[in-house]
């Protein structure tokens, strides 16, 4: 877990060089803080470690306009899932050949509008997919590369989100894709390679390195079967960053030194083949902290409630998917902690608890509460109008200057 590394200088919090008095004075609770030089951080290990490997930043996970600006200068991908995503994407500066776009439900203008902005490829769930991507690409005149996504039959990893190994909204069945594709006459689009997206927040190194060799083999022999050059390989990404006290860090060194062998056949058959790992929890999770501040403490019947301005309306993730992030006193990071607090919001129903049972001083009227592994799925993912109590604040810090993200 990087909070120390992040935002703990000299025992303070502090996000890239900003106080957390300069940040109490500028910007109104509840709000996320995002450190720049945390997410560079993370993008640079994960290349580092898989320099074979294009990455590609998945939008959803946070697409605040100077996180995307981050990442892209940095050297990074994208991976979109939505129109406005790669209008975001394309705003941001990735450079449009450097754009993957995946999502299970695409319309005719949605494709269009994909097309036109002449990504690296798109990425096909099902036949009638082929068909609306081949139809857009003939009145375009146009010859776009096609990504099969594959619901593959290898064995399911321990991970609260599992998209392969079993009935899936999600790509065409590994044991039918070879009829379904042949079904379809294509002349203007081109399959051009296959993506695998496999799970979310994955820890597990003996998995994922199972899976990356599992999908090497899968984008060899589809290629022989349905007759295409393999050009692109995508095996989506799944890395998990700790999210509990007692979870431990991916190990991405050991993870990359076991495929090395399985990479290096590869390469000899396919040497020019672009190889794509889509990330977005990796990157940036571990670069955001979620800020509430205590509007008042509570005990009622041997519990202790911390009731913030800040709850589900602003970071619906921790009740809604069952995540317990780690949480802190950030104005009282020295402390010990004494006392076990369910930390609430505003909101008035009782699932707005968005920390259960956290271990910290006792709480006082305006401490601010800071959750931490809040840059990915935090804001975007929230239910931003519930209440009307309006949207938390973004901002990014880097090197001792504050922006809104």
């Amino acid at each position: 877990m990087r909070f120390d590394e992040f935002f703990v200088r000299d025992g303070r919090f502090a996000a890239d060089g900003v106080s957390l008095d300069e940040l109490a004075g500028k910007c109104p609770t509840p709000f996320y803080i995002y450190s720049a030089s945390g997410i560079r951080a993370k993008y640079r290990l994960l290349k580092e470690c898989f320099p074979a490997f294009d990455i590609c930043y998945s939008l959803k996970a946070n697409p605040s306009p100077a996180v995307c600006n981050i990442l892209a200068a940095s050297g990074a991908g994208a991976e979109v899932s939505s129109p406005k995503e790669l209008a975001t994407a394309l705003a941001a500066g990735f450079a449009p050949g450097n754009v993957v776009y995946v999502a299970p439900a695409k319309t005719a203008v949605d494709i269009e509008q994909v097309l036109r902005a002449g990504i690296h490829a798109i990425v096909a769930d099902a036949a009638s997919d082929l068909r609306l991507i081949e139809t857009a690409a003939r009145g375009l005149r146009m010859r776009p590369r096609v990504l099969l996504r594959i619901n593959t039959r290898e064995t399911q990893p321990e991970a609260k989100e599992v998209m392969v190994g079993g009935p899936s909204k999600f790509g065409f069945d590994e044991e039918r894709v070879a009829d379904d594709v042949a079904g379809v006459r294509l002349e203007q689009a081109r399959i051009a390679g296959v993506q695998v997206y496999s799970a979310s927040q994955v820890l597990n190194r003996v998995w994922l390195a199972a899976h990356i060799e599992y999908v090497f083999r899968l984008a060899r022999r589809l290629s022989r079967e349905l007759e295409f050059r393999l050009e692109t390989v995508d095996f989506g990404g799944g890395f998990g960053v700790p999210q509990r006290e007692r979870d431990h860090e991916l190990d991405l060194a050991g993870l990359a030194g076991t495929i090395a062998g399985p990479l290096a056949e590869f390469r000899s058959d396919e040497p020019d083949c672009r190889l794509v790992f889509e990330s977005g929890r990796y990157l940036v999770a571990e670069s955001g902290v979620f800020v509430t501040r205590v509007i008042r403490v509570k005990e009622s019947r041997g519990r202790v409630f911390a009731i913030c301005d800040g709850g589900i309306n602003a970071f619906s993730r921790p009740v809604f998917m069952r995540v317990k992030h780690p949480v802190r006193l950030l104005n009282r990071l020295a402390e010990p902690a004494t006392t076990h607090v369910d930390v609430c919001g505003p909101i008035c129903t009782p699932l707005d608890c968005i920390a259960k049972d956290a271990h910290l001083p006792l709480p006082r009227a305006g401490d601010l509460v800071g959750l931490l592994n809040a840059g990915a799925y935090g804001c975007t993912m929230s239910l931003l109008d519930f209440m009307s109590r309006g949207r938390p604040t973004e901002f990014m810090a880097e090197s001792g200057e504050l922006r809104r993200a």
